[in-house]
């Protein structure tokens, strides 16, 4: 049971941090093509960045997620004793 609820608690805060970072990226992304692109190979840079921020995002929402794990179980066998 601890490591199905683990493994949740690892894919939840790397959808939750995933999400977040979409949702700002999509902000950005559409300022940077109104104001700052000049030319499609400007938009495909800028998209290839997003994507790898995102993507990194994700697995930092993976640790986050494991690390909120670990305090949590941390703290109920405290709780224990």
């Amino acid at each position: 049971m601890n490591a199905i609820l683990r493994i949740f608690s690892i894919a939840a805060g790397a959808l939750l941090l995933g999400f977040v970072s979409n949702l700002g990226l999509m902000g950005i992304g559409h300022w940077y093509e109104m104001n700052m692109a000049r030319s499609e190979y400007d938009l495909s840079d800028a998209f290839m960045i997003a994507v790898f921020v995102q993507a990194l995002c994700v697995v930092v929402g993976g640790f986050i997620g494991n690390w909120l794990y670990r305090r949590w179980r941390n703290r109920k066998a405290s709780a224990a004793d």
